[in-house]
């Protein structure tokens, strides 16, 4: 039998392998930080993602993690993480508005500049079966 040990990644103790990759110690501060935002929210649904960082002393990298996976319901519109590209501060998705336009534009850039393949020197199944 063997058995799947780790380092954990936050603190460093050795621990056996579970879902969350952390060592007890490190998931039971994260329920806790977890559970003083949710009851901030229930409290203060119109907070900001700084602001419940600033008040729960919740570390604002976790915070937008747990935005970002969808832990807290919809209902907490004010939460928001930042653009994977410029920062900016976003509800949903992985980048903003703009930084989707530019990633469109110079994908439709580049795939204008590279000529299409043709037919012709590829293998067709179907000039094979008239052969026949």
């Amino acid at each position: 039998m063997e058995i799947h040990t780790a380092n954990c990644p936050k603190c460093g103790s050795v621990f056996r392998r579970n879902l969350r990759n952390l060592c007890n110690t490190c998931i039971q501060e994260e329920n806790v930080f977890f559970d003083r935002c949710s009851n901030y929210l229930w409290k203060h649904p119109a907070t900001h993602t700084r602001q419940l960082s600033a008040v729960t002393g919740t570390p604002m990298n976790l915070l937008t993690d747990w935005v970002r996976a969808g832990k807290f319901p919809s209902t907490y519109s004010q939460l928001d993480y930042p653009c994977e590209s410029c920062q900016s501060p976003i509800y949903a998705g992985r980048l903003c508005h703009s930084c989707l336009g530019t990633f469109r534009t110079a994908a439709l850039d580049i795939q204008t500049r590279i000529p299409r393949r043709t037919a012709t020197g590829l293998f067709s199944i179907a000039e094979r079966v008239k052969s026949f």
